[in-house]
């Protein structure tokens, strides 16, 4: 029986029209850092009672669902967020991570963000996928933003960039403008600065980055966080 991370790979197909469509909408274009798919259940099942448990034995129950990669700091694939949503706006949301995410920083840039310290840019962080596709398209060359997925960091992240982190560098942090993003927020910040890192919350006005956009454009999002 092969890895499940192989196997993952066989389920990812292009993206559908409908999810194009979708995704231009987000501001997702050929310069975007990150890689969606559409799930093509694979003919044979998944080498992972959990994967079947959660999602069919070969993923029949995410077929067609939007697929984003989550990748190791060495582009090996560590998991995937899988979406689907409606004409209304609602979405459902659901994960899946491997083994190897036990043991990985796992967040989404991971492949892009330890080099950028390692050279002394500067790492933003975000919650969703579509606040960093946002924000990407303004924060200086070089520099690379990050999303957490959530809220929050897990131990193993924040243990890494501790190590890559060079004193020249600042770590921004622009969760959501609602309770639970400024609560996380500054726990974050404070956790950071203890380890000697220099850590910037840059104010802003909406619920998150990718509204910022949706709304304002690149020149609202120059405003914030140029």
């Amino acid at each position: 029986m092969g890895s499940i991370t192989d196997w993952l790979e066989q389920g990812f197909s292009p993206p559908s029209s409908l999810h194009l469509e979708y995704l231009s909408t987000r501001g997702v274009d050929g310069r975007s850092s990150v890689s969606f798919y559409s799930w093509s259940p694979p003919k044979i099942n998944a080498p992972c009672p959990r994967f079947q448990a959660n999602f069919g034995n070969n993923g029949w129950r995410i077929k067609g669902h939007l697929i984003t990669p989550i990748l190791s700091p060495r582009a090996k694939l560590l998991g995937f967020e899988a979406r689907t949503f409606k004409e209304d706006g609602s979405k459902k949301v659901m994960q899946y991570r491997t083994d190897h995410a036990n043991w990985n920083p796992y967040f989404l840039g991971a492949d892009l963000a330890f080099g950028a310290l390692w050279e002394g840019y500067d790492l933003w962080v975000v919650e969703g996928i579509f606040d960093l596709i946002a924000l990407e398209k303004v924060v200086p060359k070089g520099d690379v933003v990050i999303s957490t997925l959530r809220a929050g960091m897990d131990t193993k992240s924040f243990e890494m960039i501790k190590r890559f982190y060079r004193n020249h560098s600042t770590i921004n942090i622009v969760y959501d403008n609602d309770e639970t993003g400024q609560k996380k927020s500054s726990w974050l910040k404070s956790q950071m600065s203890k380890e000697g890192m220099r850590v910037s919350t840059p104010p802003y006005r909406g619920k998150d980055p990718n509204e910022v956009f949706q709304k304002g454009g690149l020149g609202a999002l120059r405003r914030f966080f140029s």
